[in-house]
């Protein structure tokens, strides 16, 4: 859920995963909302892309233990590390290691994504033959630069 914080003004997102093992809250607004076609975004979502929400790192606070299984991009050779929760299996989190300051929060696993609109789709190139490309979303196709 979103909550607003009256005496900060400061508005604050949740999430779990499935069996609610892990838990997350992060208190920034998020720096982009993407859509991701990668093939291991595919696999991993178990879905034709993987919706993720760019938070910074330092306001990303976590219950519990994910594990996290380390990826390495076939194209581009960036390592990622893919947060899951260990009990039922949820992705939850994405590491970017060319990144470090930003930490990719899987929107199916926030408690409420009202007003997170993608603004972007990366790695259009492998994007599944049905998907419409939108006017409202800027589309690269590899990485975003």
């Amino acid at each position: 859920m979103s909550i607003i914080d009256p005496a900060s003004g400061s508005s604050a997102r949740t999430g779990h995963c499935l069996c609610g093992s892990v838990s997350y809250r992060f208190d920034a607004e998020p720096e982009a909302v993407v859509l991701c076609h990668c093939a291991h975004c595919q696999r991993h979502s178990g879905s034709a892309f993987s919706v993720n929400v760019l938070v910074a790192r330092d306001a990303l606070k976590i219950n519990g233990t994910p594990k996290s299984y380390q990826t390495v991009g076939v194209e581009n050779g960036n390592l990622r590390d893919r947060l899951f929760c260990g009990e039922c299996g949820t992705p939850i989190l994405t590491i970017l290691h060319e990144r470090p300051e930003l930490v990719i929060v899987k929107a199916g696993t926030l408690d409420d994504p009202t007003g997170l609109k993608p603004s972007a789709e990366v790695w259009w190139r492998r994007a599944q033959d049905w998907i419409e490309p939108s006017p409202d979303r800027v589309r690269f196709d590899g990485d975003a630069k």
